[in-house]
């Protein structure tokens, strides 16, 4: 109501007004339409480092409404403005300037979405490890972390973080699986210490089934539609929840038992990668 093509800036602002209105329906919104709403995760940064998160945690810390407009700047060629643009940007316009990193250290400081609730020694056929048990106050889901040897914040440990999978894990398939969980174990076994992050993810019966279809087939993981996360989405995760339980056990300086990727903010916990480890397999998650 009040808009005409929904494509003017003040059409926009409009929309935008009442999509973030707290009493607000689906029905108030013509779908679909020329503003693109995205859905933030409960717990914000602390467990997905998004730009989504980002902006209504920002909103939400100010006192105001969880909700906020985010948006892409180009450079004049058309090409994304990356972080020295920006930084350039916000000098010329008189503008403040932040990352998601400072979010995520400031609420660190002031909060967190995981809790040691058991530990334990647990024997295994790749030696003794101390096992941990961490809820996760969002979900209320347990996460566990395996941890061998002494953890010394001046000195880089063997860190993996591991997404739960039950082909993978219950049956050592070495097709998709990137490094299997024993494997990881062994590694680290015979490495004389370390930590494994294992972050529980509940496969619902169809999404089992049609795992082993891809298996069957022979194709690549389909692109989720069904709400579920992305395999972004999941990184994000991965290294919102992981860093949270690295953070608590002392770990400052990692290396990262994976292939070398970009690991967003992750400097906002106080974590540093000193270098990625491979197998000679050559994994790739």
């Amino acid at each position: 109501e009040g808009v005409t093509t929904g494509i003017s800036a003040a059409d926009r602002a409009t929309t935008i007004l009442a999509a973030v209105a707290p009493d607000a329906r689906p029905e108030d919104l013509v779908q679909p339409g020329h503003i693109f709403p995205l859905m933030a995760q409960p717990g914000g940064v602390l467990v997905r480092a998004g730009h989504t998160e980002a902006g209504c945690d920002l909103a939400r810390l100010a006192g105001l409404e969880p909700s906020a407009v985010i948006v892409e700047i180009l450079n004049e060629d058309g090409t994304m403005a990356r972080r020295p643009d920006l930084e350039r940007f916000a000098a010329e316009h008189d503008l403040k300037i932040g990352t998601i990193a400072d979010l995520i250290q400031y609420r660190i400081r002031n909060e967190k979405t995981v809790e040691l609730v058991s530990d334990c020694l647990l024997p295994t056929r790749h030696g003794d490890f101390h096992l941990y048990a961490y809820q996760d106050i969002v979900g209320n889901d347990i996460h566990l972390a395996l941890v061998k040897g002494e953890i010394h914040p001046e000195e880089p440990v063997l860190v993996r973080v591991h997404v739960q999978n039950s082909l993978c894990d219950l049956f050592e398939s070495t097709r998709d699986c990137g490094w299997p969980l024993r494997s990881a174990m062994d590694f680290i076994a015979g490495e004389g210490g370390g930590v494994i992050v294992v972050l529980r993810n509940y496969d619902t019966a169809r999404d089992i089934v049609n795992r082993i279809e891809e298996f069957k087939h022979g194709i690549k993981p389909e692109p989720r539609c069904d709400g579920k996360s992305s395999k972004n989405d999941e990184e994000l995760r991965t290294i919102g929840v992981g860093a949270q339980i690295l953070t608590d056990l002392g770990v400052r300086k990692m290396r990262v038992m994976s292939a070398p990727k970009h690991l967003h903010a992750l400097a906002g916990f106080d974590l540093e990668v000193t270098e990625f480890v491979n197998t000679d397999e050559k994994q790739e998650a």
